[in-house]
């Protein structure tokens, strides 16, 4: 079961020693401020010009000296780039400075690239040895000639081979076991040099010639202290096989000299596209695509697909700001301030003739994270054992997988009052023992408070990894008294509200002891989140056992400490319950704040909950009312009726069958009726029309005379000597319908034949219920 969480005010601090408080989206700031990339550092790159260089791998050797200048994400940081090689007369150097020493901002970006294109292989008569000694003695020398002893300095170091000075003017006249000893002696005093003036060595070889050994002890003999406490960012040397692998590992070790976190992408040739991953924690980093040829062209999209272009805007980037450099270079970056996380695309396209390099792309950068504190037992007694739990949160309280934990390392300790020694704690989340789930960003473990603790305790916490800014938490509070009569207990259950609203809560208290007790409210590691919590004390009496309302205030909208947008701002902290120095119990806060709605959202928010369930209903009597409205149109459809002409002595002499009409109507005229041939013609807008009655019979409607409802075979006179007559078909269903009287069929009568015609009672005259139209006759059915 995860722990609650509590840091009291002014307890929780970066490594920086900043109080590191505030809501999840205003923390951009502080880990701004802690993760800086405006802190500068000055380099030195010795390249090998030595004539044992293969054919391409001075251009690998170039390649990878662009990629450290599109890397950095410092305009203030230096660097200066020179070949080394060997001096065989005294009128040679053994280095060849390309590059001065120059600032790298926008254009200083450009110009490395470009001055290191003057990179040469030198010939034998030229002095084609590999002279490290002066390779290491020049990076120092325009190292402290920078004239900033406090910032950090790298030297990295390329070469395909070992020590060789076998034709050095320096050593003439020397035997060959002489000559090594001398120049392993000068090697040595020329790495004393850089430690005592504070400049790292990186050792970079490629190839199946090189001195590994001699390269980790130049990276040994330097100045060892990294920008970090931790083993991966002091100098080390790498080895590669050959210079198509040169830039990879030069950037790995620019990475870890400058205390940025590394993820390599994908690989492949244009045209295509290539990957690379983006961790939620970066607050800040560079894509680094290594094309291989300037003729290749490069077009970056977003995890969302957003197409980034050269204006850098932002838009839809969710306020991302970009920066190129290098482009129509071999090497090209794009530097990302609050970069999206997840994968990105780079599309690789090139004209025919120079779609035969491999391309590659990384992600550098560096970030924050923001860690909470928690105690299974927030004042345990002397020699109590409590579990203790450290969750490592992003800036914006994404959860974290198994990528972005890798390298994470979160250390605890507990000091206070009657023991001396500090007490370490060992946190680990691997799913084991004490941590409850591997991998969830979590990291728990158990100490003992030891048995002579009096007083107050402070349990603290550092979270730290290669491109995070270290992140220090603590949590005071004091031994609990032996057999304590007085307990307390917080409920702030989640919430969301708009800005200068109230987010309510509980705290139950229970006094068993003969004396009061005074419980101090506050809300903590909430620094500027405009948060606020009622009653600030609160008094129990001997004897009292209540729940008291609690009440979280939030400030308004121009009073917190972010902006609040559409999609909500996370607002976090804790409310913290103390006596004294014990801490009583706490309450993590989880507060959602969205812009207060318009009048109309106001109005919907107040009143939905009636306005629901009145259109439910009003659509529920809507549909019964289109029902029953449709059941009667069918009820009265006139399909079916058969229309019938007799003279006066009922003698048929003419008839017709009525069909679906115009709305419930079968409209038609009679024609010819003074003949002997009289017929029923449909006609839209007839003289006569006819549909069923709703309870029975049949009505009629004749022009300029209205409606009359008829019995079945009722006559009806017409011109002269007709009349008409209308009845059911007989090869209709009976119905069920309201007013209908069911009869058994021993009990029907029907009509017989006559040669003097029916009369009214030798039709159904009622005594068939008003059935439902045939399906064949009417079609709506």
């Amino acid at each position: 079961m995860a722990l609650a969480a509590v840091t009291l005010p002014g307890a929780a601090t970066a490594a920086s020693g900043s109080e590191a408080a505030g809501p999840v989206r205003s923390l951009d700031a502080v880990m701004a401020k802690a993760t800086t990339s405006d802190d500068p550092v000055d380099y030195a790159v010795a390249v090998d010009e030595s004539a044992s260089l293969g054919a391409g791998e001075l251009d690998r050797e170039k390649d990878a000296v662009s990629t450290i200048a599109v890397s950095e994400p410092s305009a203030r940081s230096r660097m200066v780039v020179f070949g080394f090689a060997d001096a065989t007369t005294v009128d040679q150097s053994p280095v060849d400075e390309v590059c001065p020493m120059r600032q790298l901002d926008t254009v200083g970006r450009e110009r490395i690239s470009q001055c290191a294109a003057k990179l040469r292989r030198r010939t034998e008569a030229e002095g084609s040895g590999t002279d490290f000694i002066s390779a290491v003695r020049q990076g120092v020398t325009r190292l402290k000639e920078a004239a900033a002893p406090d910032r950090p300095r790298v030297l990295f170091l390329l070469t395909d081979g070992h020590l060789d000075v076998s034709d050095s003017y320096r050593y003439r006249g020397l035997d060959s076991a002489t000559r090594d000893d001398q120049a392993a002696e000068d090697l040595a005093q020329a790495l004393r040099e850089a430690k005592d003036a504070k400049v790292q060595i990186w050792p970079l070889g490629f190839g199946d010639d090189v001195d590994d050994k001699r390269l980790q002890e130049m990276a040994a003999a330097g100045y060892r202290d990294g920008c970090r406490s931790l083993p991966q960012t002091r100098p080390r040397a790498e080895t590669v096989p050959g210079a198509e692998q040169l830039g990879q590992a030069l950037q790995a070790a620019f990475a870890a000299a400058r205390c940025l976190y590394q993820e390599s992408g994908t690989q492949g040739r244009p045209p295509g596209d290539l990957h690379v991953r983006v961790s939620p924690l970066a607050t800040e980093g560079t894509l680094v695509v290594s094309k291989g040829d300037p003729a290749v062209r490069v077009t970056y999209y977003d995890p969302q697909g957003h197409r980034i272009t050269e204006s850098g805007d932002g838009t839809g980037n969710g306020g991302s700001s970009f920066e190129f450099t290098g482009r129509g270079k071999a090497v090209e970056s794009l530097r990302v301030t609050r970069p999206l996380a997840g994968r990105w695309r780079v599309h690789l396209d090139a004209p025919e003739g120079h779609r035969d390099r491999v391309a590659s792309i990384s992600a550098l950068w560096r970030g924050a994270v923001r860690s909470d504190i928690r105690l299974e037992k927030p004042s345990p007694r002397a020699g109590q054992r409590t579990r203790v739990e450290v969750e490592v949160l992003t800036r914006d309280s994404v959860r974290l997988d198994d990528r972005d934990l890798r390298g994470i390392s979160v250390t605890g300790r507990l000091t206070g009052d009657g023991f001396s020694r500090q007490v370490p704690i060992t946190l680990t989340d691997d799913g084991k023992g004490p941590d409850e789930q591997g991998s969830d960003g979590v990291f728990s473990g158990t100490v003992t408070v030891p048995g002579q603790a009096s007083g107050s305790l402070l349990f603290s916490s550092t979270v730290q990894s290669v491109g995070l800014s270290a992140d220090t938490r603590s949590y005071p509070t004091a031994v609990a008294p032996e057999n304590s009569t007085f307990d307390a207990a917080l409920d702030i259950p989640a919430a969301g509200v708009h800005p200068g609203g109230r987010v309510p809560g509980t705290l139950k208290v229970s006094n068993r002891g003969s004396a009061p007790h005074e419980v101090l409210l506050s809300v903590a590691d909430a620094k500027g989140t405009g948060l606020s919590v009622t009653p600030a004390r609160v008094t129990v009496e001997p004897g009292a056992a209540r729940t008291l309302p609690v009440t979280v205030a939030v400030a308004a909208a121009d009073e917190l400490g972010a902006p609040v947008d559409e999609d909500g701002t996370e607002l976090g902290g804790k409310v913290v319950a103390v006596e004294g120095e014990r801490v009583l119990d706490d309450a993590s806060l989880s507060i959602t704040v969205t812009p207060v709605p318009g009048e109309l959202e106001q109005l919907w928010d107040r009143w939905w909950k009636v306005v629901i369930p009145a259109a439910f209903a009003l659509a529920v009597v809507l549909v019964l009312l289109f029902s029953r409205r449709r059941v009667n149109r069918l009820r009265i459809a006139p399909a079916g009726l058969l229309l019938e002409l007799r003279d006066t002595d009922a003698t048929l002499v003419g008839s017709g069958k009525a069909k679906t009409g115009r709305g419930t109507w079968y409209e038609f005229d009679v024609v010819d009726a003074t003949t002997d041939s009289p017929r029923i013609v449909r006609r839209s807008r007839g003289t006569y029309a006819v549909r069923r009655g709703l309870n029975g019979g049949v009505v009629l409607r004749i022009s300029g005379q209205g409606e009359r409802t008829l019995r079945f075979g009722e006559a009806v006179p017409l011109d002269g000597s007709l009349s008409l007559h209308v009845a059911e078909s007989k090869g209709r269903r009976p119905s069920t319908n309201r007013g209908a009287r069911s009869r058994t069929p021993e009990k029907r009568r029907t009509a017989r034949p006559s040669t003097a015609g029916p009369s009214a009672d030798s039709y159904d005259n009622g005594a068939y219920p008003v059935g439902v139209p045939d399906p064949a006759e009417h079609p709506d059915l």
